[in-house]
């Protein structure tokens, strides 16, 4: 869990471990917590233990983990050699330091703006500049206060927007309002959790996939309000602001096969990957998001239908190079996953549909009459075009949390044929390290 395991076969992990060292032991895992309890036939008692840690992603520590419990359930090793090498493991330093992130969220924003969001060679800087400031807010600051934790997707999307539609109102046709804010807070969207909710519903863990469902689309409304409140302020500040929610122009469609492998090493090394994790990890995201191109021009109107096929191939290959090169599956597949979430958004257009609703709340003047000349009344429209005003900015507020389950369902659907391709029978030995 500390490492970022797929939490819908955390349960199956634990009952082959227990199986080989001959433990009775029963397991129900909850988003951050698992409960564990080992039973005593002969005395007819059990013991339970409550195990809560912060959920995260270290490809590189979790490569190793793997190892571990791989060589524990094969016998190449004992409990106590596992329990040491664990520990040692627990206690050692991150591969690459927080300030060696931070530039590299900031390059991988900027590798991400042209390929998914249209942005052009004059967008990456500013999607740089301001994806460095949120791998700032997220890596070092809200590690050090507790309290700005609970507000940083907000002030993170708002600073975000406020600065993206300043500099794309400096010349419409100067830099991309749209390419410039999605691409910095590409890095910060909930796909992997509603990813990680959307496998547990498919393998009939309601209880932590409903939970984390759920969290992941109030996380997504949280982004979507940040998004309407910085554009709304600098709209309020400037009356010529941009409203362009596409770019005048793009980049070669070439170009993405050059940007992908970039974004992908960002991804990368953000996740502590190490070095000897990286090619794979490349070829395997540069093959699903091909794949993934071409399939989204013949069904443009169902993205989610294109993630399906991108992640039935990036399945496919993850599970041949665990069971080819006996490597970790789930490390080698997550920054190929990580690729196709801002993808899939980008096809729907939803992340930047708050700028409506901040058009239409500066837009919303009430409009004042005299009345014989001496009475003042201020009178409130509402008419069809507010209530339908309304309706589309509801709508453009819950458009990023429905976009993203769309296109989850569609990669954990691709995600578990793949799986059914490469282990029809599953495996003997040991559990699917894998989705």
């Amino acid at each position: 869990m500390l490492y970022g395991a797929p939490t819908h076969r955390l349960e199956e992990y634990m009952k082959m471990t227990s199986r080989v060292l001959e433990i009775d032991g029963q397991y129900l895992y909850i988003p951050g917590c698992m409960i564990v309890s080992f039973g005593d036939a002969t005395t007819h008692t059990s013991e339970m233990h409550l195990v809560r840690v912060v959920q995260g992603v270290n490809l590189g520590k979790l490569h190793d983990v793997h190892t571990i419990y791989k060589e524990v359930v094969h016998d190449m090793i004992g409990v106590e050699e596992a329990m040491t090498r664990l520990e040692v493991l627990i206690k050692a330093k991150l591969l690459y330091p927080a300030w060696c992130c931070v530039i590299m969220f900031g390059l991988s924003s900027a590798f991400v703006a042209p390929f998914a969001f249209g942005g052009r060679w004059i967008d990456m800087p500013i999607a740089f500049l301001l994806g460095c400031v949120v791998g700032f807010l997220q890596l070092i600051v809200a590690p050090r206060s507790d309290v700005y934790t609970n507000v940083f997707e907000i002030t993170a999307a708002v600073f975000v927007s406020f600065a993206g539609r300043a500099f794309g109102s400096i010349n419409r046709d100067l830099f991309c309002f749209a390419a410039v804010t999605q691409g910095a807070l590409a890095l910060i969207l909930p796909g992997y959790i509603i990813l990680c909710g959307a496998l547990e519903l498919q393998s009939k863990n309601i209880v932590a996939g409903a939970v984390r469902m759920f969290y992941a689309v109030i996380y997504s409304l949280f982004l979507s309000l940040g998004i309407t409140l910085g554009a709304a302020v600098y709209g309020w500040m400037d009356h010529n602001a941009t409203s362009d929610t596409t770019c005048p122009t793009a980049l070669s469609p070439w170009y993405r096969f050059i940007f992908v492998p970039a974004f992908t090493l960002g991804l990368a090394l953000i996740n502590q990957a190490k070095p000897r994790q990286l090619p794979p990890m490349i070829f395997i995201a540069g093959g699903g998001y091909v794949v993934s191109y071409f399939a989204n021009k013949h069904f443009s109107e169902a993205s989610e239908v294109a993630s399906a096929i991108g992640a039935l191939v990036i399945g496919i290959l993850g599970n041949l190079y665990s069971r080819i090169g006996h490597g970790l599956a789930f490390a080698a597949m997550l920054p190929a996953i990580f690729v196709m979430v801002p993808s899939g958004l980008a096809a729907q257009g939803s992340l930047v549909a708050g700028i409506t609703t901040a058009d239409e709340i500066l837009s919303n003047k009430s409009v004042t009459t005299t009345v014989s000349g001496t009475v003042t009344a201020t009178v409130t429209a509402t008419s069809t075009a507010t209530a339908t005003s309304a309706l589309s900015s509801t709508a453009s507020i819950w458009g990023v949390g429905i976009s993203m389950i769309e296109v989850s369902i569609g990669i954990v659907v691709g995600l578990f044929m793949a799986t059914l391709v490469v282990y029809p029978f599953g495996k003997k030995r040991s559990g699917l390290f894998t989705f």
